[in-house]
């Protein structure tokens, strides 16, 4: 697969992903976060367009093609978690989470979901308690709903 990358000015960027095996995905991403997709047979022919997307779900979008809500069950498992999943958050610099303890943040009331694990470099702070600082760095795994997580993404990006 082939991806082109092209500047429209004043729109955003146009992402063109070629398949071997013929057709092309287009992604335009606007400057104001809306992406629109189309599919076309070949570079000459007209493009059709599949679906427009937020921001926010271009992003689900992607974490499912990555892999994030995948989570292969084992036996006598499937009812474990029912609607809710894991995710890998990591800590920005500017955070508003950042360098405090957990219970400071208030995460699981504020948004729904709950901190199972700290990954702080080589070392894993599993069930960390109440008193543990969130630092700038660190990947938390938490476990929420669809809506926990969003309300998560509020938060982080306020």
């Amino acid at each position: 697969m082939k991806v082109f990358e092209t500047q429209l000015p004043g729109v955003g960027r146009r992402y063109t992903l070629s398949f071997p095996t013929g057709g092309e995905f287009v992604i335009v991403v606007h400057n104001n976060g809306r992406r629109e997709t189309y599919w076309r047979e070949d570079a000459d022919g007209d493009s059709e367009q599949l679906f427009e997307a937020t921001e926010s779900q271009a992003r689900k979008i992607a974490e499912i093609f990555d892999g994030t809500y995948f989570h292969p069950v084992g036996e006598g498992l499937e009812d474990a978690f029912e609607d809710a999943r894991i995710k890998w958050i990591e800590v920005g610099q500017t955070s508003p989470i950042a360098n405090q303890p957990i219970r400071q943040t208030q995460l699981r009331s504020r948004t729904g979901v709950s901190i199972l694990a700290i990954q702080r470099g080589d070392r894993t702070i599993s069930n960390p308690d109440p008193d543990t600082d969130i630092q700038a760095g660190d990947m938390l795994v938490v476990v929420g709903t669809d809506e926990a997580y969003d309300a998560l993404d509020e938060l982080l990006t306020a």
